[in-house]
């Protein structure tokens, strides 16, 4: 049965759940201000809404660039997937928050160039993808910068020694969690699904199921971003914790204010890019939220050893996925 390739996307939403989805809450869980509990189960329900209700642009973006590089059966989009995720969970265990699109889209052109694929079509959007990877990260830490420093001058002192205070801060983070954990649904969910989009008969099933449980006509975009969200929560609820205390206590030190305003920054960059359709990394717009932040206080408590081992890891991911599907590709399918 086709719908059993699947598995290996599942695998990759759970993989973006562990490593991307409870971001939106590491500087929250970091400064002590919000429970990892309650962080990790609001990430997960809010992350399944993103998806459903504003993951499909991008599904569709991802479903175009994997049949453009001939992924264009359910066996190959299944083995590009499971080298994706299979990176992706071991940047995970070292502790290492990864971008899953850069693995993704590295996995895709690796397949592709196997498979003997170019093109200036192909190249634009690989490009693209490319250049969103280097803005949304500093995009994120001017946002972040501009915020904590005008929170800085005018606000946090005005605001700090008030007795509602530590309220105000606390449903401030909540707040703009659940914003985030939206923003990452509806951006990532494709990470998960969307190659299998164009795939032939491969969502028929679940679809068909679907439309049993729906008041609506639910299509394959609907399908591929509901269950790339699922997926996504399961991952939050199961394996998040180790990567979130990294982003959250190991790359700076943060007030609580400038950790609720490191998360709204994160999100709104996310947003932006999910309205244009294009996947980024909650992990790479929270890092450049939490370095916007620091250097808003001088840099000061920034951890550059920390920075170091995250960057080179978001380039070695991408270069890691497509060397293996490039290599699967040559050996076993031409």
């Amino acid at each position: 049965m086709q719908s059993l390739f699947l598995l290996s996307g599942a695998f990759m939403g759970w993989s973006v759940g562990t490593n991307d989805a409870s971001n939106v809450f590491g500087t929250a869980v970091g400064t002590r201000v919000v429970k990892f509990r309650t962080a990790v189960w609001l990430t997960a329900i809010f992350a399944v809404f993103g998806a459903v209700i504003s993951g499909q642009t991008v599904v569709d973006t991802i479903g175009d660039y994997a049949w453009d590089n001939a992924v264009h059966t359910a066996l190959a989009a299944f083995l590009v997937m499971l080298v994706s995720a299979s990176v992706v969970t071991f940047m995970t265990v070292i502790k290492a928050p990864v971008s899953t699109s850069q693995s993704l889209i590295g996995a895709i052109l690796g397949w592709g160039l196997s498979q003997g694929i170019q093109g200036s079509a192909v190249w634009a959007q690989t490009s693209r993808f490319f250049f969103a990877w280097i803005i949304s990260p500093i995009a994120t830490m001017f946002v972040s910068l501009a915020l904590c420093w005008v929170a800085q001058r005018y606000i946090e002192s005005k605001v700090k020694g008030l007795a509602a205070y530590d309220s105000f801060i606390k449903w401030g983070y909540i707040a703009a969690g659940i914003f985030a954990a939206f923003a990452m649904g509806s951006n990532n969910a494709a990470n998960a699904m969307g190659i299998y989009l164009h795939v032939p008969g491969i969502f028929d099933i679940p679809t068909q199921f679907l439309n049993f449980i729906f008041p609506f006509e639910v299509t394959h975009y609907f399908t591929a971003a509901l269950i790339g969200g699922l997926m996504i929560g399961i991952g939050a609820l199961t394996y998040s914790k180790r990567v979130m205390l990294a982003v959250g206590e190991g790359i700076a030190t943060l007030s609580p204010l400038q950790g609720f305003l490191v998360v709204l920054a994160s999100s709104l960059t996310l947003q932006a890019f999910s309205v244009i359709g294009i996947s980024i990394s909650t992990s790479q717009a929270v890092v450049g939220a939490v370095m916007g932040a620091a250097f808003s206080k001088g840099h000061r408590g920034l951890d550059f050893k920390v920075l170091g081992r995250i960057f080179v890891a978001w380039f070695g991911t991408p270069t890691l996925a497509g060397l293996i599907t490039y290599l699967i590709g040559i050996i076993f399918f031409r």
